[in-house]
């Protein structure tokens, strides 16, 4: 870590180099990698923590982002957020465990039927599995993990106003006096004071239009209970152990359990209902509750499910969900991504896109305050990367709420976002492994460099030129030109064209076998090894030394290592329960905040 100079202030304590307004995740981990490298930060939050936020479902990119943070900035505390094994250890029980993404499809007036759901998935250890983030703990952890950098934080000190000048910024607070930084970064989400003071707010330019009733309960049956049986609908892993998504025509349903692993500490549930506008547009003469509740009692297997649920807090809706701004960044100023734009729940692509920003914005934030130079041309590629991630959900959350037409169109369609998941997620994987052996934290800079820059894929020719042959053909179904069945073939004769699909002798994926509803296969660590072996050894020239450039060596040590983390954990619980039955002595503060 390099020390920063600066010139004398005549107060120090409200000085700062950059200035969050903000105290969500993102935020809080910005606050974090920038207080680890020397930046005087402040954490300027309206109010306080514990607090309730949704965003809570990770995907691979998003655990694997996390990862890659850790280690390029030295913060520790966020690679705990990048596995279940480490969250519910070192940061919150009461998160609960992602071990595959469901998808259960849905007609009004009629059972689930067991054929009709496909299911992606997540790795397994090491890498894995994903979580569901407990918001009120991760965020308030996160909060405590800045403080202890060296971060100022303030809660319950709302900002009124930023006057921006030559050298800086002065931020208002409603509480708390003015403070001066040299860059404000705005982590405020949909409401976003930088976003109505400097009159960023643009009609949403996305295709998708969608809105939101949702809320946590509990009560909430896992589906395993009220689903046929796994003999007949053939997924391996228990819908109630991961994300699982409730597909209807013109909407879906989100079912997040925080309470689905051994050793929870909670009894809540996520639940939020997602609807097309122009499908379902929204009455006056209906509260959130009574909106939830019919749409729910549509389906007799969603309604079972829920039969017992109890609502916790108030229900919450929105219009339409999609907001956009114009700029993201300026003159000594940017915008996270949550604050920036959204396009919809689904995919959970708004904690990967924002760690993926994270890592972009921090090295350049700490490069600006050691050099002096807060330019706006340093800070562009976070503007060009940001937006071309939301064109890209657009399009994919967009053509999946036409796809929700037919069970077998979607079962088509979201062949291609598994795709872009694993090569998305390798990129950033590989990086950290190639770290780990080297050191070096100049391979980071490869994940602004082709073809890994962005998320999912969107860098890669190939896939950018599958992803808009099945795009056209989910756009031809649109417009009447082609039926379904139609649409779904085109679709899969994209994915075939792109070569990016990996073999099934070698990988045991099925992603070119239109009945299958398991595309990808599984990914435990045999699974995962024999895709590691395909890409260094039998994949095409465009893949090979691209891809899969470290193998299995990595992933058994990082195996290794997660295994006697956990072996000694639990042995030295058991050793510290026998201990206090016979004596107070103890050395545990010596331990406290260690990485075991």
């Amino acid at each position: 870590m390099l020390e920063i100079s600066r010139p004398d202030v005549a107060d120090d304590t409200r000085t700062f180099d950059v200035a969050i307004i903000g105290g969500g995740i993102g935020g809080t981990a910005l606050a974090a990698i920038l207080a680890r490298n020397g930046v005087r930060v402040v954490m300027i939050e309206a109010g306080g923590h514990p607090r309730f936020a949704i965003g809570e479902s990770t995907v691979p990119e998003t655990i694997v982002g996390l990862r890659v943070l850790a280690r390029r900035y030295d913060v520790p505390e966020l690679g705990y957020l990048a596995g279940h094994n480490t969250l519910r250890r070192k940061v919150s029980a009461a998160s609960g465990v992602k071990r595959n993404f469901g998808f259960a499809y849905h007609r009004e007036g009629e059972p689930f039927a067991a054929e009709e759901c496909t299911q992606h998935p997540t790795w397994s250890p090491p890498i894995g599995p994903d979580s569901h983030f407990f918001r009120q703990d991760v965020d308030a952890y996160m909060f405590q993990v800045a403080l202890s950098y060296g971060a100022t934080g303030l809660t319950y000190t709302p900002v009124t106003a930023v006057d921006f000048d030559s050298d800086g910024a002065t931020i208002r607070t409603a509480s708390s006096g003015d403070f001066r930084a040299g860059f404000v970064v705005d982590a405020g989400g949909m409401r976003s004071l930088l976003g109505e003071q400097l009159d960023l707010r643009i009609d949403p330019p996305y295709r998708t239009r969608s809105r939101t009733i949702f809320n946590h309960f509990v009560g909430v049956e896992p589906f395993d209970r009220v689903a046929p049986p796994r003999k007949q609908h053939l997924m391996p892993s228990p819908f109630s152990q991961g994300t699982l998504h409730h597909l209807f025509e013109g909407g879906w349903a989100w079912v997040i359990p925080f309470d689905n692993h051994v050793g929870t500490t909670s009894q809540l549930c996520s639940v939020g209902i997602n609807l097309d506008i122009d499908v379902y547009p929204k009455r006056d003469d209906e509260t959130p509750e009574e909106e939830f509740w019919a749409h729910v009692n549509r389906f007799p297997t969603i309604q079972r499910q829920m039969r017992a649920a109890r609502a916790v807090r108030p229900y919450t809706s929105s219009n339409r969900s999609q907001f956009a701004s114009k700029q993201i960044v300026g003159d000594r100023w940017a915008l996270l991504p949550h604050a920036s734009d959204f396009i919809d729940p689904l995919f959970s692509s708004g904690l990967a896109v924002t760690m993926m920003i994270l890592n972009a914005l921090g090295h350049r934030l700490i490069s600006a305050v050691r050099e002096g130079d807060f330019s706006v041309e340093r800070f562009e590629y976070v503007q060009t990367w940001t937006k071309r991630s939301f064109r890209y959900y657009d399009d994919l959350v967009s053509f999946s709420y036409t796809s929700w037409d037919h069970f077998d169109l979607w079962n088509a369609w979201h062949r291609v976002w598994c795709l872009a998941t694993m090569y998305g997620a390798n990129a950033q994987m590989q990086t950290v492994m190639e770290y780990e052996k080297t050191r070096d934290k100049a391979v980071f800079d490869r994940l602004e460099q082709p073809p890994y820059r962005g998320l999912q894929a969107v860098d890669n020719p190939r896939f950018a030129a599958m992803f808009d042959a099945a795009c056209a053909a989910m756009q031809a179904y649109r417009d009447k030109e082609i039926d379904a069945t139609e649409a779904g073939h085109r679709i899969h004769v994209a994915l075939k064209d792109s070569e990016l699909v990996p073999s099934a002798r070698w990988t045991g994926w099925r992603a070119l076998d239109p009945d299958n509803r398991l595309p990808t296969g599984e990914f435990t660590l045999w699974d995962m090894t024999r895709l590691l072996l395909w890409g260094k050894y039998a994949s095409p020239p465009h893949i090979r030394g691209t891809y899969f450039t470290n193998g299995f060596a990595g992933v058994a040590k990082e195996a290794g290592k997660l295994y006697l983390s956990e072996l000694r954990h639990g042995s030295g619980l058991s050793m510290q329960v026998a201990r206090d039955m016979v004596s107070y002595r103890n050395r545990d503060w010596r331990r406290v905040g260690g990485l075991d």
